[in-house]
């Protein structure tokens, strides 16, 4: 498989930070092992292998304990679980603010209008904060500086600042992962990345709305959250099965539960009457449905594999998912526009997290 993927060729490091020679090729070792599910490499996967193999020396570089072998604990077993249960149990799932349900009747509103959409969101002033500084990010890179929700609303779009409110206003939501359990800033980063790059996949391929794409993104893995605070023994035990046996943690979950976290969340997102399109992309993204109209859950299936290629931050998965053919086909991704792709993308993962957690 390295000779497939490329990982063993030698490759300047990304930064000008000294990475040692044994760090790169520990790098390359263990990328090699995370692509082992991806049997028939195209040139885009073979270059997402070996930028992949240059974030990860960065990363062991920086954060050496992160990538520290540790014994294998005995593997629990663990009982097949009812979703519903867990959707069923009010007082364990996170509350939704008022401002999240306002925003959501606004969406489903036929006439929703700017001076309306403002008007909810700037009755939470952390919400109206945050939304502010992501505007005046480089998220957008807007030539000018947007200071108030109603300019926010007219140069964005009442469609899309409304997609990002609601969407990114659910972070906030889960604050009790036990830390034990899961690395909650590693959890949002690969999020993170994953929104970033459904975002790119979606302006490079004309594909899809950009906003609801990085929302997608950001929320594809909240079932695993919610399966994390509220079955964490349950969830634990099917993380250390998945690791045990080297194989896709999904699978893993639909073995010893009965279902996966995509299931779950978006189960979770219907029941809080999330837009079809983001509980369809949460709900689809290991295995996209032939024929599906709306072009974000092809984008977020793709988006997941590149983030886990690139090994930046981790919702649990260890390996990188081989992608549906047919889908990963249509995006035409060649090796010069992966590149294209990841360029800067660093820069854009930084400000958001700042901007986001």
């Amino acid at each position: 498989m390295a000779d497939e993927t490329g990982v063993t060729e030698t490759e300047a490091p990304v930064t000008e930070i000294e990475i040692a020679p044994e760090t790169v090729e520990a790098a390359k070792k263990l990328l090699t092992k995370r692509f082992r599910f991806i049997k028939e490499p195209d040139d885009a996967l073979k270059r997402l292998a070996r930028l992949g193999a240059r974030h990860v020396a960065r990363d062991m570089t920086l954060a050496p304990t992160r990538y520290v072998e540790v014994e294998k604990p005995p593997v629990p077993e663990t009982l097949s679980l009812d979703p519903l249960d867990i959707l069923r149990k009010e007082h364990q799932l996170p509350a939704l603010p008022q401002v999240f349900l306002e925003l959501q009747q606004a969406i489903n509103a036929p006439n929703t209008s700017a001076d309306n959409l403002a008007e909810i969101i700037s009755q939470d002033p952390s919400l109206t904060a945050f939304l502010l500084r992501m505007v005046n990010s480089a998220f957008y890179s807007l030539p000018m500086q947007i200071d108030t929700i109603s300019r926010a609303v007219t140069v964005v779009g009442v469609n899309q600042l409304s997609t990002l409110a609601v969407g990114t206003s659910v972070m906030s939501l889960f604050k009790d992962v036990p830390a034990e359990v899961m690395d909650v800033e590693q959890f949002w980063k690969h999020s993170l990345t994953c929104g970033l790059i459904a975002r790119r996949l979606c302006r490079i391929t004309g594909k899809g709305d950009p906003e609801r794409a990085f929302v997608a993104g950001l929320l594809h893995d909240i079932g695993q959250l919610i399966l994390l605070q509220s079955e964490p023994e349950r969830a634990s035990a099917v993380l250390a099965h998945a690791r045990a046996r080297d194989v896709l943690l999904y699978e893993e979950e639909k073995s010893l539960l009965g279902f996966d976290h995509a299931t779950l969340g978006g189960m979770l997102l219907r029941k809080w009457n999330f837009p079809f399109v983001l509980v369809a992309s949460v709900l689809e993204h290991h295995h996209p449905k032939e024929k599906q109209k709306e072009a974000e859950p092809a984008l977020v299936h793709c988006a997941e594999t590149i983030a886990t290629g690139l090994g930046i931050g981790s919702s649990g998965e260890y390996f990188v998912q081989p992608p549906d053919p047919a889908v990963w086909a249509s995006m035409e991704l060649t090796a010069d526009r992966m590149d294209e792709m990841i360029e800067d993308l660093d820069e854009e993962l930084e400000e958001a997290f700042a901007v986001l957690i």
